[in-house]
Parts: structure tokens; sequence; C-alpha cells
């Protein structure tokens, strides 16, 4: 196995060395992509506490994660249909509204394979992605937070139900089977309307509300990401927030407490992977990979 961006010092003791490396292939060309095109963005989440505890990825992380703004998304998205390695690349919009906006977007590698279980037989492009997600500004009226917290969070389920979610139990469960039945319209559509509305208004801060984050730790501070830097990640530089420390605490706590062996397992999002096969070669037979079923992507 011969790997281009990952440490040789490394053990592979997940078993998934070769499919990180892949997805830094995808997130280096991003970095050379934005930094030709002045697009900003930075390294989120698990992705994020990876560069600052591991020095690249997490061990056991099977995805990588960025932000940008609404802006940054905007400009990368025209950018990319027009320049974009569309001969590699394929860019996937999940939540698409006739409006550009968009729930979180993903990169993804032609030729590869990364299946989820709950949609490894829809006829969608499967191949192994980087997540972008969108950082919101958040106003500063705590009534506005809410509201703007609670229409993604119904962005969030009707999502997951339409992908027959079952990894939540009681009241979070009993919510996925009620929003199955509700309006994609109003779920999605209304619901996204909501989450970019403040996007210019003056305020002190941004949020992630349409990621796991829940209210309090799903909002930071705008000046966590005044500034974006490089920071060593694996063999190479990837952009971090300049606020890093601080935006991990406000994000995870003590973010250099290893989790659990049953939470490790729980973020590990492959069902299927393979770096050299296209994900094509593992659908149902007789499909026609029209990616008729994006539209069902939440």
């Amino acid at each position: 196995m011969e790997l281009k961006y990952m440490r040789k010092d490394l053990t592979d003791a997940y078993g998934i060395l070769e499919l990180q490396d892949k997805i830094l292939e995808i997130a280096v060309y991003i970095d050379n992509f934005c930094n030709e095109h002045g697009i900003d963005y930075c390294l989120m989440g698990g992705s994020a506490l990876g560069a600052k505890r591991h020095g690249g990825f997490i061990p056991w992380d099977d995805d990588l994660d960025i932000f940008m703004t609404p802006d940054n998304y905007e400009k990368f998205r025209k950018s990319f249909r027009k320049y974009g390695d569309k001969e590699n690349y394929y860019l996937q919009e999940w939540g698409r509204q006739k409006n550009g906006q968009v729930t979180v977007p993903k990169l993804r590698m032609n030729g590869t394979t990364y299946m989820e279980e709950l949609i490894k037989d829809w006829d969608i492009h499967q191949g192994i992605y980087v997540d972008i997600f969108i950082l919101h500004t958040c106003p500063d009226s705590k009534i506005k937070q809410l509201w703007q917290c609670f229409w993604a969070k119904c962005v969030v389920v009707k999502g997951l139900s339409m992908r027959s979610y079952n990894r939540q139990t009681g009241i979070r469960k009993a919510l996925l089977g009620v929003a199955k039945f509700l309006p994609e319209k109003v779920m999605v559509s209304y619901g996204l309307k909501q989450v970019y509305r403040f996007r210019n208004e003056e305020s002190k801060l941004y949020c992630n509300f349409l990621g796991k984050a829940g209210f309090k730790k799903g909002l930071y501070p705008k000046v966590f990401f005044a500034k974006t830097i490089k920071a060593p990640f694996e063999t190479v530089k990837l952009r971090v927030p300049k606020g890093l420390d601080k935006f991990l605490k406000a994000r995870f706590g003590d973010y250099m407490k290893i989790p659990s062996a049953d939470r490790i397992k729980w973020e590990q999002h492959a069902y299927k992977w393979d770096c050299d096969r296209s994900f094509v070669d593992y659908m149902p037979k007789g499909m026609k990979h029209e990616f008729r079923d994006e539209r069902k992507l939440v």
C-alpha cells in the first residue's frame, strides 16, 4: 500500500490509513483550488481536533470536514463549475434548493467508493468525499438564535427520517418517525430559509446548527474565525481557524480527552469503501447511475 500524504510512521490500528490518504488527497485539491480562486475555508469538528491533538487525522476518523461561509461556498460552487477538475471530482449538494441554499455539500472523488449503510442502494454518487459545512451567521438575539436552531434541527431531522436513520431512542426516535410524514417543503425549504436568513445581519456570532452540535456547542464567536492559518496535517498543511484552541474548547470542552471505544465506533460512517474501484461496481445490477435519488439527499 503506497500512501501519498500520510506520515510513514503511523500504525494502521483501525485499518483505514489508505482511506484517510485518499480523503486527504481530496482535501489537498480543495486547498489548492481555494488558494487559486481566493476562497477561504478551514477545518472544523473532528478534523480541526485531529490537527491539534494528533497532527492530522484522528486515528479512527473516516471522514474530513471543512467550514466555508455562505459567500465563500457560493464562490467555490461557481468556480468549481467553471474551472473544477470534473474528470476526477463531483460536487454533490445535499439539500440543494432553487435559491442555491444547501445543507452540507460534499466534494466526491470519481472512481472510488464510500458507501453508507442507510443509503447504499440509492442512485447517487457514492465516491470518497470531503464534507463542506456552511458556517452561518447567527443573530445576537437569543430568541432569534433559538428560532434559527429550531429550524436547522427540523432540516436535520427530516434528512435523517428520509434515510430511515435508526440510531436514536426515546423522544428523538419518536420525532424521526413523525418527521417522515411532514412535508419536505416546510421542513427543508422553509427551514433552510430560516437558517440563511441572518447572513447579512450584523452579528458577533457564527453557528453550525446543521451539524451534530446542539445549541450551546454549535454557537461560536466570529472572532475565532476572523483569520485562518495553515497548520500541519499529516505531511501537508491545511487551513484552521486562528482561534483554534478557543473553537475546540467551545465545541468539545476538554478536547484532549480520548473518547470511549463505543463512541469511537459510533462516530465512524463507512459501510464499504474502496480507493481503487468505483461505487458503480457495488451498486444494484441494472441501475442506470443517473443520480436520480440525489433529490432525496438532505
